[in-house]
């Protein structure tokens, strides 16, 4: 009976997940076709007119000291732009809940096989390799997960202006 409890647990956690990753798929590809959202299009920003050059300064004579302060201070550059993948990345939000779901599916089903082991009679075949197969999926989803805070992060660094 215990068997049967923890095995159908097991399918409907799977099976869970599964659905929700399908779900996940479909609505990232239906926005791939219908294209972005009204609410989410940014309005076009009216080209800058051109102005007038302002007359030529004369430039004062420069002060010895002060040049030397301008030579010693290195020139900072600007951020460059993140690349698509990294635009692309940063946007997905659902890595971090899945793969926390991965893993803690993982730790379940390993205690579940330490139980097994435990008792007289042997484990189903096959539910070791199970065990195997979720735990490098869990690890997949979290090396995944990492990515994508990172890559929230370098597109946060970009837009406030900030270097890397």
């Amino acid at each position: 009976m215990a068997y049967v409890l923890v095995m159908s647990g097991l399918a409907l956690s799977v099976s869970f997940t599964l659905g929700w990753v399908l779900w996940r798929t479909a609505r990232g590809l239906w926005g791939l076709v219908a294209g972005p959202p009204a609410r989410g299009r940014a309005k076009p920003r009216a080209k800058p007119r051109a102005r007038k050059a302002p007359a030529p300064r004369r430039a004062a004579p420069a002060r010895k000291p002060a040049a030397r302060k301008a030579a010693s201070k290195p020139v900072e550059k600007a951020p460059s732009r993140p690349w698509g993948l990294t635009r692309w990345l940063s946007r997905r939000r659902s890595a971090l809940p899945l793969s926390s779901l991965a893993l803690l599916l993982y730790a379940l089903t390993r205690l579940v096989e330490f139980g097994m082991t435990r008792r007289p009679q042997s484990p189903p075949a096959g539910y070791h390799d199970l065990v195997n197969v979720l735990g490098w999926l869990a690890a997949g989803l979290l090396a995944l997960a990492l990515l994508n805070l990172l890559a929230r992060w370098r597109c946060s660094q970009a837009a406030s202006g900030s270097d890397p």
